[in-house]
């Protein structure tokens, strides 16, 4: 791309009026085609054409990019307590030294850090309190407590094993009656094949086996749920011993010495929040000062509001060009013409026809996706720092035209004379037969309607409207 290039549409008028005139002069030519005689040398069928002369001009190639004004260095005020403002001594735009009043505060504040002292001092007062009560060793009640806790432990596990003793012999005692069931059963059951019993007196005597069955079932369902009762006294005696053995080392315990660690934080932090209310007191300012030159760009306080520890207060920054940059962001087709240092004309419509120069100062080392406009492209950023800027603002939208090469004395031809076939370039020169005769170029840069070129020179003459020419075919040249 080039700086001086003209936009699309200047070109296509330009082009549409060319046309015209080449039109006109296709016209001409192909009424004195009907003449065959020479006139001066020249044919009568001679087509009739414009001719130009190569000439040498500078071209000045660039890449264009839109870009943002932005600002190196802020200063933002903070304030050293949290007070109520009294007074507001400059507004946004204000333009300030190092050194000028800013805020004044309201002084009441110091009665509401005293308070917060005595308060402070009755926290650690507790705090030492608790810490006191995590040493103080176990009353005999406790321990008599606990002593209790293991014999009850103990009596429910010797409960539970005289219950198992006692179903024990009930188990015994069924599967004997289960056995002399059966035995009957059996009886009957060979008295019945032998047509001696009725079948009422076998289904009797099986119902009493599974009667039988059924209780020593039930009864050893019993027996396993008191059976778990035993670990159950046994952890109920441990936990009573370790109780009581805690209880007579409490002091000494993890989670005593846990619970005294943890008074002693509270005691810690008790103070240290006494310390810190008391450098508010002792640090307390009545004023904020500017510990930055330049303009007020933004507050976020007002008389009357309250500041806020950590919240900043205002912003102040010089908006002159030592503070000032322009990041632009450079497709990456054309990343490849950017170096630090390169010239960057600047414009824009915020800057009322003004343009600026600048140079590229930094280009940033990884390129990224960014919205442009409806679609997304990989852009480089690179940063552009302005020379002179009167009318630059930060947050501005700006054009910068980065100029990547200038080629001095380059020799142009007419872009409108230039052709191609297969990808070579060529223009059609007149020689001294008056006869059109194809010459090969290579092209480079182009500057309005014309186009660097190398293989022609400044004496040959350049057939400008080419159309319907051919290689060896007479013409007429009219003058420029």
């Amino acid at each position: 791309m080039s700086n001086n290039r003209s936009s699309n549409g200047k070109k296509i008028a330009v082009a549409l009026i060319l046309i015209a005139i080449i039109g006109g002069i296709v016209y001409m030519g192909v009424m004195n085609a009907t003449e065959t005689e020479a006139t001066d040398g020249i044919p009568r069928n001679a087509v009739t054409v414009q001719w130009d002369n190569p000439h040498r001009q500078t071209i000045i190639s660039s890449v264009s990019a839109r870009g943002t004004v932005e600002l190196i260095h802020t200063a933002t005020i903070f304030p050293e307590t949290q007070a109520q403002i009294q007074r507001l001594y400059v507004e946004v735009g204000d333009v300030v030294e190092i050194g000028d009043l800013l805020i004044t505060y309201d002084a009441s504040i110091l009665d509401t850090l005293n308070d917060r002292l005595a308060e402070a001092r009755l926290a650690l007062r507790s705090a030492e309190l608790a810490l006191q009560a995590t040493r103080i060793a176990p009353s005999g009640t406790e321990i008599m407590a606990a002593e209790a806790q293991i014999d009850q432990a103990r009596n429910q596990r010797a409960s539970v094993e005289a219950q198992l003793q006692q179903i024990d012999l009930n188990i015994s005692q069924i599967q004997v009656n289960i056995q002399t069931a059966q035995n009957h059963r059996n009886n009957v059951q060979s008295l019945f094949n032998n047509g001696i019993a009725t079948r009422t007196e076998l289904d009797n005597a099986e119902n009493s086996v599974r009667q039988l069955e059924d209780q020593l079932a039930i009864t050893q369902a019993q027996r396993n749920a008191q059976e778990l009762g035993i670990p159950l006294a046994e952890e109920s005696e441990r936990l009573a011993i370790a109780q009581l053995d805690a209880l007579r080392n409490r002091n000494n315990q993890p989670a005593a010495v846990n619970q005294a660690q943890l008074q002693e934080v509270n005691v810690a932090q008790a103070r240290l929040r006494i310390e810190q209310i008391q450098r508010d007191i002792d640090s307390f300012i009545h004023e904020e000062r500017a510990t930055a030159a330049g303009t007020i760009l933004s507050m976020t306080v007002r008389e009357g509001g309250f500041s806020v520890t950590g919240q900043p207060l205002m912003e102040i920054a010089d908006t002159t060009s030592n503070n000032l940059l322009i990041t632009v962001h450079v497709p990456e087709n054309d990343a490849g013409h950017i170096e630090v240092g390169q010239e960057a004309e600047i414009s824009g419509g915020a800057l009322g026809g003004h343009t600026y120069m600048g140079y590229i100062s930094r280009i940033h080392p990884i390129a990224a996706p960014r919205q442009m406009g409806t679609s997304v492209e990989t852009v480089l950023t690179v940063e552009v720092t302005p020379g002179e800027t009167a009318r630059l603002r930060p947050g501005y939208t700006v054009d910068a035209a980065v100029v990547t090469n200038i080629s001095e004395y380059a020799i142009v031809v007419p872009l409108m004379s230039t052709l191609s076939i297969g990808g070579n370039n060529f223009v059609y020169v007149i020689t001294e037969e008056s006869l059109a005769e194809r010459r090969y170029i290579t092209i480079g840069e182009h500057t309005g309607m014309y186009v660097a070129a190398t293989g022609v020179d400044e004496n040959d003459r350049i057939i400008s409207n080419p159309i319907n020419i051919h290689d060896g075919m007479p013409v007429r040249p009219v003058s420029r």
